[in-house]
């Protein structure tokens, strides 16, 4: 079994990886971070030019018509730069519900997205009882937790209960505008926001069972997508932190050279890997739609990509030394992102009991 991309999803991966590095560079974001522009419209615009945000949209709404494994190549180029653009909630998250959704307004958004018209807010769930907002006849009332480029969206997709019967809603921010409280983010590049509904008009995209079922496996994808972007993340910290250690000297010679220094670099290595065939594994699962091989390759793939990401970025600042503790290094965009990546999604425990649970129904092939 080969679970190596194709030669079309590694040219796009090499596509990716070489407009990235030229527009997303660390100064190029401390600068707009600077200046308070938290969103690169430039390179969203490149982005649809390029057809990276229809790869997976169908063609009777625009899209290229392909598939996750092409949104799992540029989830880890994008999380290698930590481009700022709302990919994550548009693409990966909201597109996949539009895509499963009955709604006649969901293949109107999907083509905007094709064509790079529109950002996407969403908020995923896991226990449906912690739910805050109520949706009725057509309206939704409460208050969302913080969530990634509020403040930027057209549209918010968000659990609600009517009744106490579970569903799912989309919110049209051009024709229903809403005030957006600022909320405060550990990652100052990617902004956060708190909607607050009050009857406010909303689309109702699944029900029930059919709610229950779509966020149970949008959040599985979620996992593994987010895996992708994390391995990204702590492949580039990873790099960062050889390239220093080869070049800074003490003593007369490159701390690269000391065994303690290659040890770290060598367990950043190992994880990453570890985490990358997890992934990989993900990636045939969703592809291959294998339902209960997907719950536990999103558990896997979760746990190890975190662990992965956090120590690479945690190690990459320690072994800066005291310069890897300034705003003028690069290595706290790294761990920031580690640290609000391994926030979302629930904690650690809950996929540590979906890793468990998994393994015990999977077939003999995956065991």
């Amino acid at each position: 079994m080969n679970f190596d991309f194709s030669d079309e999803q590694q040219m796009l991966r090499d596509q990716a990886r070489r407009l990235l590095r030229e527009t997303c560079n660390f100064n190029a974001l401390r600068e707009r971070l600077d200046q308070g522009e938290q969103v690169d419209l430039n390179l969203w615009r490149q982005m649809a030019e390029l057809g990276w945000l229809a790869v997976a949209i169908p063609e009777e709404q625009g899209g290229l018509g392909l598939g996750v494994l092409e949104l799992c190549v540029l989830a880890e180029e994008l999380g290698r730069t930590l481009a700022p653009v709302p990919f994550h909630g548009t693409l990966f998250t909201g597109a996949e519900i539009l895509k499963r959704s009955m709604a006649p307004e969901a293949a109107d958004w999907l083509a905007r997205i094709a064509v790079g018209d529109a950002f996407l807010t969403v908020q995923l769930t896991l226990d449906w009882s912690d739910t805050k907002l109520q949706w009725h006849k057509g309206e939704l009332n409460g208050r969302t937790p913080p969530l990634a480029y509020a403040a930027h969206g057209n549209a918010v997709i968000v659990p609600a209960l009517d009744q106490g019967e579970p569903v799912v809603a989309l919110v049209d921010l051009e024709r229903h505008a809403l005030q957006v409280a600022a909320a405060t983010s550990v990652d100052q590049a990617q902004p956060h926001g708190i909607f607050t509904f009050d009857n406010t008009p909303a689309v109702l995209l699944a029900r029930g069972d059919e709610a229950r079922l779509l966020m149970r496996e949008i959040v599985d994808q979620d996992a593994i997508l987010t895996a992708f972007e994390q391995i990204g993340g702590a492949d580039a910290a990873c790099n960062l932190t050889r390239d220093y250690a080869l070049e800074r000297h003490t003593f007369g010679r490159p701390i690269g050279s000391y065994q303690a220094v290659k040890h770290k670099l060598a367990d950043m290595a190992v994880a990453i890997e570890l985490a990358r065939s997890n992934a990989w594994f993900g990636a045939w699962a969703m592809h291959a739609g294998e339902t209960i091989d997907q719950r536990l390759a999103a558990a896997a793939s979760r746990l190890s990509a975190t662990q992965a990401f956090e120590y690479a970025a945690r190690e990459c600042l320690h072994l800066h030394g005291g310069i890897g503790y300034t705003w003028e290094a690069d290595c706290h965009f790294f761990f920031k992102r580690s640290r609000l990546l391994a926030m979302t999604l629930g904690q650690p425990g809950i996929w540590v009991d979906q890793l468990l649970a998994a393994h015990s129904l999977a077939p003999l092939h995956t065991r």
